[in-house]
């Protein structure tokens, strides 16, 4: 119950400047560039640049902070 208060409080896991890991990528860490979403009820989505420097706009969902294993 207190992680679902804290989510609907603030649902934003990443920051600016944060090295993540995306899902069914190479598990390379890319760097969070922006973050955005419409509105509370809006999943946040966050903008990246991988290792080979190409640009993502993912949703949270798909974000780590360590490796993804498969």
């Amino acid at each position: 119950m207190a992680l679902t208060a804290t989510l609907q409080h603030n649902p934003w896991r990443f920051a600016v400047g944060d090295e993540v890991f995306l899902a069914g990528h190479p598990q390379f860490a890319a760097k969070v560039v922006a973050a955005f979403g419409h509105g509370r009820s809006a999943w946040p989505h966050y903008m990246v640049i991988d290792y080979e420097g190409t640009e993502w706009t993912v949703p949270q969902q798909i974000l780590s902070k360590s490796p993804i294993l498969p």
